[in-house]
């Protein structure tokens, strides 16, 4: 296994009430089906138990903790033509502080995420993701988030 402690910073001018002039985060951020990287909780704008996009601010800084889990191996899962390899999980926790007019919020949550690594025709790979995450902020508490994704190809 191994542990990753990944940080991320960032500052926009402008003002505060133009969009164009703000980070937004939110959201683990992968689609039902999908051709991109699996981890999306790792991008520097997302964050996993809230809504896409619900968090706003003209700086931030962000941290997370993930810890990868071995992977796990299968070895007669399926038949020769669509069959699983194996799956990993991973843990994290994330902290977020923006400032946007003065105003400190800060933001945290916690989730896991497990990818099954799947073959077609024992060549085309395709990877099953499912997460779920709590969001938690100073005021209200995030909403729980699950997810679900497939990539091909």
């Amino acid at each position: 296994s191994s542990i990753w402690l990944r940080n991320v910073a960032g500052t926009a001018r402008g003002d505060n009430d133009d969009p164009f002039a703000n980070f937004f985060f939110g959201s683990f951020g992968n689609n039902w089906v999908d051709h991109r990287e699996v981890k999306r909780y790792r991008e520097p704008f997302s964050m996993p138990g809230f809504d896409i996009t619900e968090i706003g601010g003209q700086h931030f800084a962000r941290s997370t903790l993930e810890w990868n889990l071995a992977p796990h191996y299968f070895e007669s899962v399926g038949s020769p033509g669509f069959f699983l390899a194996w799956m990993r999980p991973a843990l994290f926790a994330s902290a977020l502080v923006t400032r946007s007019d003065g105003n400190n919020s800060t933001f945290h949550n916690v989730g896991f995420q497990v990818d099954f690594q799947l073959y077609v025709f024992s060549r085309l790979e395709m990877m099953l993701s499912i997460g779920a995450a709590r969001g938690f902020s100073d005021d209200t508490r995030g909403e729980d988030e699950y997810m679900l994704s497939l990539k091909i190809l």
